[in-house]
């Protein structure tokens, strides 16, 4: 009896907890890091004030977790399909095409990603690049590494280009107006990055 008590509470705390991080951002989307109010994001979460405190011992920690969950949910969202093809030009368009999608049907997260990115914060930024990790691994290794050793590729090195495929991603997923629509189609984006990829193009 006491351990069935004990997981309805961790249950309802992991709800607790999904719902402030979705108030969270959207109000650091909406007002900025540091316009951003704590007790606000309790509210909007249909808290009390001090709820948050429970799960998070100042907006800062609240904002790294919040990193973490972002990278975790975009990466997920992302290498399911990725990897559902072997071949690594299918994969790249599948990176840009759910990749912008996640953008569309994430615009408060998205938009913290792309402000945090471009902040002045260096702890945010290092705690940004460090959870983004995984999707930039994905990159290097099952696309760039992949294609190279399939001759699909032209036998660039892998981390540099991972690199600049992810600056480019992040600097046309930022385009997005308001109701969620890309400004850079994801077809074009990444028709543009395989033709400088692949073999037959040189």
């Amino acid at each position: 009896m006491p351990r069935h008590k004990e997981t309805e509470i961790e249950i309802v705390m992991h709800e607790t907890r999904s719902l402030l991080l979705k108030a969270a951002a959207d109000e650091f989307a909406r007002e900025g890091y540091n316009g951003a109010n704590i007790n606000r994001i309790s509210i909007q979460a249909g808290f009390a004030k001090g709820t948050i405190y429970n799960y998070f011992p100042s907006k800062r920690a609240l904002m790294l977790v919040l990193i973490d969950e972002i990278a975790a949910g975009h990466f997920d969202f992302m290498v399911e399909s990725v990897l559902q093809v072997d071949d690594p030009s299918k994969r790249m368009e599948l990176f840009f095409s759910t990749g912008f999608q996640w953008v569309t049907e994430n615009l408060s997260r998205g938009r913290v990603l792309f402000t945090t990115l471009n902040g002045p914060d260096i702890e945010f930024k290092t705690k940004m690049f460090t959870a983004y990790q995984p999707m930039f691994q994905l990159v290097a290794q099952d696309i760039i590494t992949a294609g190279i050793e399939q001759g699909i590729f032209r036998p660039l090195e892998p981390v540099s280009t991972a690199g600049l495929i992810m600056t480019i991603y992040l600097g046309t997923g930022s385009q997005v107006n308001e109701q969620g629509e890309q400004w850079f189609p994801p077809d074009q984006v990444s028709e543009f990055i395989l033709k400088s990829l692949q073999i037959d193009s040189v």
